[in-house]
Parts: structure tokens; sequence; C-alpha cells
């Protein structure tokens, strides 16, 4: 069974119309290179799927489907696993016949192969020897053709190294893969394989989803099925963790009051967990009332979006070859992520400042297409102008990308928004109501006047001393008062 339902498929919304093709009918020879063209994955993007029996116009489906004669189904899928002897080396794509409203239909992935690069007679039909030459078909974009020069060599060398996320981890067991956290993804893709956990071997359900082989001795696990789908990928991946550490006074690095956090399993999950950090401990919205006109303007000090989408771009870019977490340090004045190594160097950076940089290939494709699946990732080079949008609607400073020559790293640094005051007082403590620790000790005090420093810094996710200065600070502007004795009295809000 293909993980990916046709319905998600027809929508567009997963995958892209230039990864998909529809045919009206069976064509052998149409197929066939487009297939091999798959295979190859020129564009490192997981291949694609191809649907018989649905008619297309401009890349898009066309319904109701034409569908397939039932009594040429047999067929049409013993002439497909012939012709696709004829590919070199043997590739066999994923087959399903289903039944669309009420339309026959074969349903094809052909996800990018391991073992090319791959190549496919133009005419598979010709009985003529001299029609019986291969060619090494790719598609760049949305259209097939045959790889030359250039594109030849590309195409070898893309063959010489398996992307890190598709290849084996021997380390791994089939034991080391959850299965609480591989039936969430399949619930939250909508996967048509969230029926099958409780009836297949966890074994086949793996390999459908192509995170592990077969072998003659067991089960094999991919990297990408440890990254996605284990307690602890750091265990089996050095490094493959977010870390993050939030600086509460002006002196950063120089002074001991700060939060470290380590973020660990899923990458999926590493993700959300550190967001929802990040939003708890410290994005706060502003309404801003004018003299001048009914309507209050609304901001936030961070766009929670922005947010999202550098730390979607970071576990995406990363290369889990390197030992470097992500880094996220907030700082007082800025939030920055760092993440190993940089872009490509083929990449222009002052393109990629303003968005308009495309990256012809991605480092962790399978990363990519499974982020994509539960709706975290858009891929197709849409992460940054993603960040900047984000930034501009919410009235914020625009970010800034920082790399070296060697293209070792990568630096994301995003500010608040200059509704936000920023100075400090000799506390360190920021000053007024816009200070977003200070609000969420309000908030915490409002729902229990009796609870303690100590307490608090546990709710919010920072020392207790820093939660005492914080106190001390709000009692200077009259924001809260202490009623009663030290250890039994209780907190009056003036708010």
């Amino acid at each position: 069974m293909i993980p990916l339902k046709l319905e998600t498929l027809l929508e567009g919304r997963v995958v892209e119309h230039d990864r998909v093709e529809y045919k009206r009918g069976w064509n052998p020879s149409e197929i066939i290179t487009t297939v091999c063209a798959y295979a190859n994955d020129f564009s490192n993007t997981n291949g694609g799927y191809i649907v018989i029996g649905i008619e297309e116009k401009y890349g898009r489906p066309i319904l109701p489907p034409i569908g397939l004669d039932e009594n040429q189904l047999d067929k049409i899928q013993q002439e497909l696993f012939q012709y696709c002897n004829l590919i070199t080396p043997r590739y066999i794509p994923q087959t399903e016949v289903l039944y669309y409203q009420n339309k026959a239909l074969i349903y094809l992935w052909c996800s990018g192969g391991d073992s090319g690069p791959y190549s496919a007679p133009e005419n598979v039909l010709s009985k003529d020897k001299s029609d019986k030459h291969k060619e090494y078909w790719i598609k760049p974009s949305s259209v097939k053709t045959i790889a030359r020069g250039s594109e030849m060599f590309e195409l070898f060398n893309k063959f010489n190294s398996i992307p890190f996320d598709d290849r084996i981890n021997q380390k791994a067991k089939m034991d080391d893969v959850s299965i609480w956290h591989l039936g969430e993804f399949l619930r939250n893709s909508k996967s048509a394989l969230k029926e099958q956990l409780n009836r297949r071997p966890l074994e086949d359900i793996l390999v459908a989803l192509e995170v592990a082989n077969l072998t003659d001795v067991g089960i094999s696990i991919r990297n990408i099925g440890i990254l996605m789908f284990s307690d602890r990928p750091d265990k089996f991946i050095p490094c493959a963790q977010i870390e993050l550490i939030h600086f509460h006074s002006p002196a950063a690095e120089g002074a001991d009051d700060f939060t470290e956090k380590i973020f660990y399993g899923p990458v999926q999950q590493q993700v959300r967990d550190a967001l929802h950090y990040i939003d708890s401990t410290l994005i706060v919205e502003k309404v801003v009332k004018h003299p001048d006109r009914a309507e209050a303007s609304r901001f936030f000090n961070y766009p929670y979006s922005a947010l999202e989408e550098i730390l979607v771009n970071s576990v995406f870019h990363k290369s889990y070859q390197i030992a470097e977490p992500v880094e996220i340090r907030i700082y007082v004045d800025c939030i920055k992520v760092i993440n190993h190594p940089g872009p490509e160097k083929y990449i222009d950076m002052e393109k990629l400042k303003t968005g308009k940089a495309i990256s012809r290939r991605y480092r962790n494709r399978r990363i990519g297409e499974f982020l994509k699946e539960i709706d975290l990732s858009e891929k197709k080079s849409t992460g940054i102008t993603k960040i900047i949008n984000s930034l501009e609607a919410n009235g914020s400073p625009p970010p800034e990308f920082e790399t070296d020559d060697d293209r070792n790293y990568m630096i994301v640094t995003i500010y608040p928004h200059e509704g936000f005051d920023s100075k400090v007082d000799d506390d360190g403590i920021n000053d007024g109501d816009n200070t977003s620790r200070q609000t969420k000790i309000l908030h915490v005090i409002k729902d229990n006047p009796y609870i303690t420093a100590e307490k608090i810094g546990e709710i919010i996710g920072v020392s207790k001393p820093t939660v005492e200065r914080d106190l001390k600070n709000l009692k200077r502007v009259n924001l809260i008062k202490r009623m009663g004795l030290p250890k039994t009295g209780y907190w009056e809000t003036n708010v």
C-alpha cells in the first residue's frame, strides 16, 4: 500500500505538481521513461507519482477520472513489471490498484532510487535492436528530458553519495523505532497506513514508508527512521538535537543568569517543544490604542510563525554528519538560531537575504518530505520568503543572515518589534508592562496569589533568583504588593 493517499495527492497540497504525472491510459514508453526519471531523482525531492486513468491539463488532474477498463488491470500490471525490467539497473515502483469516484486507477509511487543512475530505452515496444539504446532520463523541472553534458556529470555525482538521511544506520534496530511516534506521524499525515499499524507487522509499515530496508539478515533502519521515529536520535546520530540557552541579563555570556534546555526526541517533536518553550516564556502580544481612530494596533515582540519557519528550516537543512546541534540563543534584544553548515556555495547570499535564492538540491530530502506531510514544511525554497513576510506583517525589523566564506555555519537573527522597549535598568531587568517574562509572572500570581518564587520559576522556566529580581522590579513600579508575613503571605496585583 502506498502511504500517501490518492485523495491527498489530488489536492496538490503535500506533493508539488511537477512531481506528479497523470496519464489518461496505459502508454508503456511514456510511463517507463517517467518512472526512470523519477528514480534518478535529479532534484533530490524523492521521486514522484504517476496516476494512470486520469487526464491532465497544465499538470493538474481533470476530474472526474476517465478510469481504466477493469478487464485490463492485470494485463497492464504485468506489462508494467515486464517493461520496468528494461530499466538499468532494475527498478520497480510501488504499485497499487484503487478506485476513485467509482473508476479503476493504477497508482505508482516512484521514490528516488539508491542504485542509479538509471537508464531506459525511449521506445520500450520497439523490436528493432537499434531502438534499445538506453538514455538517462531526468526531470529537473516539470519537463522530462534526457541528461546531457553537465547534467550527466551531476547525475553520476549524485549517486556517488546517497543523502545521509536515506542511508542505513548500522547502530539502529527495529526496537529503536517508537510505535507511539510512528502512529502519531501516520495520524497527523492522514496516511493510508494508519489503519494498518495494529494489523500488519511493524517491519512492513517501516518498509512501506521507506524508512527501512529488508535484507537477507532482517531489517535495516535508515537514518530517516531514527530521526523521525526514535525517542533519542542523538544516541545514533551525534548531536541530533536542539539546544537552547536563554540569557536573562544584557551581559549574556558574561553573566550567570541564564536558562539552558536540550530538546530530544524525533526532529518534529524537538521543533514543537522548542517553540512551546519560546511561546510560553517569551512571546507576548501588545495592543496600542490610538486617539485618532477606533482600531487599535496589535503586534507581537516576535511572531511565532517566523520562529517556526526558522527552526523547521534549521532541522531540515543541517548536516547530521556534523556533530553540532541546532542552537537557539535568546538574548534580551534578539534571538539567534545557529546551524551547521551554511548554505551551499552556489547559493547567492544577497538573493537569499531577499528570499529570491532557489535551491537546486536539498541536503535532507526525506526530512523535508516527512515534515511537509505533517504541515511543518513547504519545501521548494519558500522558507526564507515566509520568514521575511512574517516579520514584515508583524511590523518587525527584517531578519539577518550570516555565514562565512566557507559556509561553515548559518546564523539567523531576528529582533523584537520596536514597540517593545528593550532598555534595561541597573538590575538587568526590563522596565514597563511590555516585558514578556514579567507579564507572565503577573498572570501566574493572579491565578495563585500564594505561589512562591521557586514555583513561579518552575512554571515559566527561569531560575528563582531571576524571579525574585522580577518581583522586586514589579513591586517598584507598583504592579504588585506583598501582603502578610514573608512565608505565609500572598500577592496583590494592581493590574
